[in-house]
């Protein structure tokens, strides 16, 4: 099989099942016999091909064409496609109904009595019926009692309207309501005076509203900057680890803590020492040992000032002049007398004095 072959036997099997797909979705089944009926409407109103022919609700069929009559030009013939099992009285009637509130049309075939041998055979026209929208979902008798119940409301209305009480509540709803026309017609005026004495600062209060949305205008370029940047502010926010910067935080926290404590620890050291440093200088100046006595006797610290200067001069005299205070003769030699240096401390006219 060649490949020109192949292409076309694919192209008529896609055309086949897209012809009984299409069938299938409008309702007729091409495997199944069809019979056919023609019904003669005033107006189908707006009645499609394709529509459903319904039996208590059941779909039977569908419409398969719709024309106008070659022998007038404007009566609809509408042609009915039913399946062959259907029997279908020549009596019956295609009663065009709605499905809804939405438009939807659709045909009812009405009988009483079943068909057994005088059935109508496909070509036959039957009697056209129509309903209307609210005879679709109100019943006949209950569209007579409706209308039965309405007319009675209607009449006590009137009755009630007509009478002594009726004429009097209507003078006085005739005389509320000259009033309220009155009261209306004084606002109005008033209202009038009112603009008129204000135009001024009318047309200055809409000036400046021109003004301040004049400005709005103007900055719509900074607003606009304002907002981008607040948006950027708000995408770097969420964008931040703040989790991380926490948890640093927390640690410098607890640092700080440790630290705190040591300086507390400290602090308690040095307070400790400084207990024990008062408690050595009280019992220093209460006491009476020495401490005591050189903090408390001036002639004691006079004396002990007087014996170190003394004692550091005898040290200073020792080391200038060391023969003064050791002498060494080998051979018996007559030591020479003793001059004092210039300016020796030692012989300084007394400076403790």
């Amino acid at each position: 099989m060649s490949k020109e072959t192949r292409i076309a036997l694919l192209a008529i099997v896609s055309v086949a099942i897209l012809i009984i797909g299409y069938k299938f979705i409008i309702g007729k089944s091409i495997l199944s016999k069809r019979q056919f009926f023609y019904v003669k409407y005033k107006d189908i109103d707006q009645l499609q091909v394709s529509n459903p022919v319904m039996i208590n609700g059941y779909q039977v069929g569908s419409v398969n064409k719709i024309y106008l009559d070659p022998a007038d030009n404007t009566t609809p013939i509408v042609v009915l496609e039913v399946n062959s099992n259907i029997k279908v009285p020549k009596e019956a009637k295609a009663v065009l109904t709605s499905l809804g509130l939405m438009g939807g049309k659709a045909v009812q075939l009405q009988f009483t009595e079943k068909c057994t041998t005088n059935c109508a055979k496909s070509g036959d026209y039957l009697i056209a019926d129509a309903k209307s929208l609210i005879s679709n979902f109100i019943g006949e008798g209950e569209l007579e009692g409706y209308m039965g119940t309405l007319k009675n409301t209607a009449s006590q209305l009137f009755d009630s309207i007509t009478g002594e009480s009726g004429k009097k509540e209507i003078k006085q709803s005739v005389a509320n309501l000259e009033m309220t026309l009155q009261n209306l017609a004084h606002a109005t005026t008033t209202l009038n005076s009112l603009l008129s004495r204000n135009t001024s600062k009318l047309d200055k209060m809409i000036t400046n509203m021109e003004s301040v949305i004049g400005n709005i205008q103007n900055s719509n370029h900074e607003i606009s900057n304002i907002l981008k940047n607040a948006d950027s502010i708000g995408t770097q926010v969420r964008d931040a680890n703040l989790s991380k910067t926490i948890g640093e935080f927390n640690e410098t926290l607890q640092e700080g803590k440790k630290s705190i404590q040591g300086l507390q620890h400290t602090l308690k050291s040095a307070d400790e020492s400084l207990i024990s440093v008062n408690a050595l200088i009280k019992k220093a100046q209460e006491g009476d040992g020495t401490a005591a006595k050189i903090l408390n006797d001036p002639a004691l610290y006079q004396n002990l000032s007087n014996t170190s200067r003394q004692l550091e001069l005898f040290l200073q005299d020792l080391r200038l002049n060391p023969k003064r205070y050791v002498n060494v003769s080998v051979f018996g030699k007559k030591q020479k007398e003793y001059t004092p240096a210039e300016n020796d401390p030692a012989m300084v006219s007394d400076t403790l004095k």
